[in-house]
């Protein structure tokens, strides 16, 4: 199986997305993803899938159903040196912060895990302009030039009976996309903060990974029981450690229940993995606090049921200055790091966590 869709499976869109994957060329790396063994296919794609669920929960009441189809976290460069060279393996929501993660981590498999069924479509439009595009410019122009990017979509895809849906999400999420990707080409405080649409390297790692069918989009709910689950086991049968879990902001959607407690205990970590987490915070910076928490250390703390949120996973960290946004590594030992993108106008006070739910 080939990038999962949200209807039944087509042979047809399995046939076509194979010859893309084999149309792809990269420049070398000592580490050059591999095509899978007949074996390691097996296993990396026949893991069991969650279902469509019935609601899907939002920070707010009133986003619940929307679908999060691009990215509006301003300052994942804050991540890069944690995640930078992990290897492993990585698993994740979203859509292209599955690309930039993959590029910085350099893993050796991705899941790509959303409750979203519109998410994997998203995924496989990736997957068409990552075969035609051989440089991240070429990629972004296909996201730049709507008459451009649908000939790709027409002519790569032109057997898939997803076709119409491929046009439409197109047509109807190409500002939003190219606007994201063009912000990630952006200088951060005058530097340049490596990323797949902006270096050759990050791209050509991502672009190698998918040719070679290890980024398998999938209906993964870290509440529900069967898709992180299995990828865990897929995980532990290839020997490959999950160094990356990215949850975004989806834990302030609900309190921590058994079922997430256990997806996250299910998935092998090692000393090296991270929890990858945002909390919303955009009354104060129009942006999002960031962490990094060693996930083996959190899986320790889901065995605490006083613990019941994310407030009460990682320190609270107030946002006086609107120009920044914080990050906060926590170690294995507990130990706590502070990082701002840029120096505070004034010094953060400290702040006794706020009550779930809240924004402060």
């Amino acid at each position: 199986m080939f990038f999962p869709s949200y209807r039944p499976f087509s042979h047809h869109g399995f046939a076509l997305l194979v010859a893309c994957s084999a149309l792809l060329t990269a420049p070398a790396f000592a580490d050059d993803p591999k095509p899978l063994t007949s074996a390691e296919s097996q296993i990396f794609w026949s893991s069991p899938e969650d279902s469509v669920p019935e609601v899907r929960h939002a920070y707010k009441k009133e986003n619940e159903g929307q679908h999060f189809l691009y990215c509006d976290e301003l300052h994942l460069e804050l991540f890069e040196p944690g995640l930078r060279n992990l290897g492993g393996g990585y698993m994740g929501v979203g859509t292209d912060q599955a690309y930039l993660f993959i590029g910085w981590m350099r893993p050796q498999f991705a899941w790509l895990t959303d409750y979203d069924p519109l998410v994997q479509v998203m995924h496989r439009l990736y997957a068409l302009f990552f075969a035609e595009a051989t440089t991240p410019t070429e990629f972004v122009t296909l996201w730049r030039d709507r008459k451009v990017g649908l000939a790709v979509i027409n002519q790569r895809a032109a057997n898939d009976p997803q076709l119409p849906a491929f046009i439409k999400l197109y047509t109807q999420q190409q500002p939003y996309t190219l606007r994201r990707l063009d912000y990630l080409t952006r200088p951060v405080n005058k530097v340049r903060v490596k990323t797949f649409v902006n270096d050759a390297e990050d791209y050509a790692y991502v672009r190698a990974l998918v040719a070679a069918r290890r980024v398998r989009p999938m209906l993964g709910n870290l509440l529900s029981d069967k898709g992180l689950k299995g990828a865990g086991d897929a995980a532990r049968k290839l020997n490959v450690p999950i160094r990356a879990l990215y949850v975004s902001n989806a834990e302030q959607y609900w309190k921590y229940s058994a079922g997430y407690r256990q997806n996250v205990q299910a998935l092998p970590f090692d000393a090296k993995s991270w929890l990858v987490r945002t909390q919303a915070s955009k009354p104060s910076n129009h942006d999002y606090r960031y962490y990094l928490q060693s996930a083996t250390l959190f899986a320790t703390q889901l065995n605490n049921p006083k613990i019941t949120t994310t407030y009460e996973a990682v320190p609270y960290v107030a946002v006086d200055d609107p120009t920044t946004a914080p990050l906060t590594t926590i170690d294995a030992d507990g130990k706590r790091t502070l990082k701002w993108n840029k120096p505070p106008v004034k010094p953060i006070p400290a702040a006794a966590v706020p009550p779930p739910g809240s924004d402060p």
